[in-house]
């Protein structure tokens, strides 16, 4: 029988459809940003041989987001422009929801979700999983490759440079997005405004301010080691 979800409970459920699957995994979502704790789960499902199908259908994907997609071998990427259903789901269990899958959604967003399980709700599970490969069907596929950012490959170069100056864009911590280079606001407008509610500087962030990689960051700690060295230090 179905179950209403809150916006805790549908990030639980996405969490455990994603532990749970054995042969074939299926994340639907227009948006699509993956928090840590979500990538380790399906590099997890990965490593076990599952087959994992990822539809999205806005924004290119940044840098860091397709190295980390490009880690997982069993993965399959496909973009659908005219995409704003938010389903997940696996040989079991199924979750369609308000959420995407974006690390943003999910800790600040109020969300809601319905969650069906093959048996208990065999029709109307399979009428979605119908409808998400008539979306495949439709949808482009995407090829996965690790590329680096221009800065990035040029890090070894600059570091020989006694002279470097600092960069003069950077990259929000928490979305991405690209901003002015400025250690003491590292964080675009929207995520500055989110932040502010609890005003933690030690609050763990996604990417390093300087070089955009996938690094542990903060505000306390806005820049990678090797970022700091060349422009901080």
């Amino acid at each position: 029988m179905a179950e209403f979800l809150t916006t805790n409970g549908t990030s639980h459920q996405i969490e455990n459809i994603i532990i749970e699957a054995k042969k074939e995994l299926f994340l639907v979502s227009p948006y699509l940003q993956i928090s840590k704790t979500f990538f380790e789960r399906l590099k997890d499902a990965a490593n076990k041989g599952v087959k994992i199908k990822i539809i999205y259908g806005k924004d290119e994907l940044k840098p860091n987001e397709r190295n980390s997609l490009a880690e997982l071998k069993s993965l399959e990427l496909f973009y659908f422009e005219n995409l704003h259903a938010k389903c997940y789901f696996n040989e079991s269990d199924m979750v369609i929801t308000s959420m995407n899958m974006y690390e943003f959604s999910e800790k600040n967003n109020r969300e809601m979700g319905v969650f069906i399980t093959r048996i208990g709700d065999g029709d109307l599970y399979e009428k979605a999983i119908s409808e998400t490969r008539s979306i495949i069907q439709s949808s482009d596929i995407m090829q996965l490759t690790k590329t680096k950012r221009k800065f990035y490959q040029n890090k070894k170069e600059i570091q020989n440079n006694s002279s470097s100056k600092k960069p003069k864009r950077g990259y929000c911590i928490r979305c991405e997005q690209r901003i002015p280079y400025d250690i003491e606001k590292p964080y675009c407008k929207d995520c500055f405004s989110s932040w502010s509610r609890y005003k933690n500087p030690d609050y763990e962030e996604n990417v390093c301010h300087s070089c955009g990689e996938f690094e542990a960051s903060s505000l306390a700690k806005p820049v990678c080691y090797d970022c700091y060295k060349l422009f901080e230090k």
